[in-house]
């Protein structure tokens, strides 16, 4: 909503960052330093357990803000950032963008709608992860995907960011053996397979009459 005056005005406090793949952003619990705006790449928003596994809440991608807390108060980081492949982002000082907030009204508006966006599915995957069987767990995550970054292919809708068996099972709350498990099942069934690493949905309907389901099987 912003003019081009407008966005030349505020773009002087942001500078570009790129990160590598495994490369962690900021750490839960840290204090807010920067605001990041993701221009390119997948960045997973990740807690641990108490056991320490990863479990993925959310998986940031181009426009996606994180560290949202710093330019909203002093708290700590909520969750640990951490880049899925090789990443850039715009990066700005607190409260250098809570200034921009004061005087752009409509980017504070975006922000906040992206942050409750964010925090949003943060909540529904935790309320996920303590009260649904494994697989819909798993097809609730892989359908989530499918419509934020599904590419449209001859087979199906490919997700765009590569996910590693073990990136599968964190993003359910199980172990590595699990999702194998239930991705071995659907592959046999023809519901998904992989090709160079991604996972291409074959029948979204049925993925997604599975993430509907509660009477599945752990």
């Amino acid at each position: 909503s912003l003019t081009a005056a407008e966005r030349m005005a505020i773009a002087g406090p942001f500078d570009r960052v790129t990160f590598a793949r495994d490369m962690v952003i900021v750490f839960e619990g840290a204090p807010p330093h920067w605001l990041y705006v993701v221009t390119d790449g997948f960045i997973k928003l990740l807690k641990h357990s108490a056991e320490g596994r990863e479990v993925i809440l959310h998986v940031a991608t181009s426009g996606d803000l994180i560290g949202g807390v710093s330019a909203f108060g002093r708290r700590p980081h909520p969750f640990t950032a951490k880049a899925m492949v090789r990443s850039q982002a715009l990066r700005i000082g607190g409260p250098e963008f809570a200034r921009i907030m004061k005087e752009h009204p409509a980017v504070a508006s975006h922000t906040v709608t992206l942050l409750i966006d964010e925090l949003t599915e943060a909540h529904e995957t935790a309320k996920s992860l303590a009260t649904e069987k494994v697989e819909r767990r798993i097809a609730r995550q892989l359908t989530k995907l499918a419509v934020r970054l599904g590419r449209a292919t001859s087979d199906g809708l490919e997700i765009a960011v590569p996910l590693a068996r073990q990136e599968v099972a964190d993003m359910a709350g199980t172990t590595v053996e699990s999702a194998i498990r239930v991705l071995s099942r659907w592959r046999r069934s023809g519901l998904v397979k992989t090709v160079v690493g991604r996972l291409v949905v074959l029948d979204m309907a049925a993925v997604g009459a599975l993430a509907d389901d509660p009477e599945l099987e752990p």
